[in-house]
């Protein structure tokens, strides 16, 4: 039998390899939008460079987003090379809509409160970008009693907001690259916290004194514990809901043993 030399064998190879298709990252695919490739040419390094000066891994994952609706802020936090949390970033609110409390119908136009994470990134919305979080979640399924409990909740740009919350295009483009980034190093769910306020001991007093917020008090009560908990370890508590739709934290290291 007759062998094949060596060098057909490569030139087969190289055929064959020239066809197969390139399988692009999750990043790189969000990057063939205009809008998306815009944000990363213009703030890429300015992203880069800020993980570098607060020892966070410019790979960029372990992310969460805490949100304060009274102090319209957005906070942004990663782990650093210690593997501890640290705040990567923190933006003004630009827009929302409704008053303190959650959203528990559909065109209430109520921010939720409660612990999300982003289910969708839309490079194309017509809020420039958008990161959509998985609200109803399974406690606001229990402890709504709405026909329609209404959903499409986003992170967005655009300045406006009917239930979600709106972002200046600026900010929403440095929040979007991190989730992008964070997503493509395999943060399937990344967590969102929605608050209605910082929730400090002093807070929940203050507003526990207003009869018309008393109705929310233990749902409140409730967001406090997983507040607290963060507050206190700066660590993320696995997040379970029980069958009366409370919130259940459960320290990482006990759950995965």
């Amino acid at each position: 039998m007759k062998l094949i030399p060596r060098r057909y064998w490569m030139l087969l190879l190289i055929f064959v390899t020239a066809f197969v298709p390139v399988q692009l990252t999750f990043e790189e695919k969000q990057k063939e939008f205009p809008r998306v490739a815009d944000a990363y040419e213009r703030k890429e390094e300015l992203f880069l460079m800020k993980c570098r000066s607060k020892e966070i891994p410019e790979t960029f994952s372990d992310m969460f987003i805490r949100v304060f609706k009274r102090e319209e802020t957005l906070e942004i936090w990663a782990k650093n090379v210690r593997g501890k949390y640290v705040k990567f970033g923190e933006y003004k609110i630009y827009s929302m809509s409704g008053h303190l409390g959650p959203k528990r119908q559909q065109a209430d136009a109520q921010v939720p409160e409660g612990f999300y994470y982003i289910t969708e990134f839309n490079p194309q919305s017509s809020y420039h970008l958008s990161l959509g979080i998985n609200y109803p979640n399974e406690s606001d399924k229990i402890l709504s009693n709405a026909d329609r409990m209404g959903g499409d909740i986003f992170i967005h740009g655009g300045n406006v907001s009917a239930g979600c919350i709106a972002m200046s295009n600026y900010y929403i483009e440095d929040i979007y690259i991190a989730a992008v980034k964070a997503r493509n190093q395999g943060q399937e769910k990344i967590p969102v916290e929605i608050f209605p306020f910082e929730m400090t001991r002093f807070n929940m007093v203050y507003y526990a004194n207003f009869f018309q917020l008393h109705q929310y008090m233990d749902l409140w009560n409730n967001l406090a514990q997983g507040y607290r908990y963060f507050e206190t370890n700066k660590d993320l508590p696995e997040v379970d809901v029980d069958p009366l739709g409370q919130y259940i934290f459960t320290p990482t290291s006990t759950k995965t043993k």
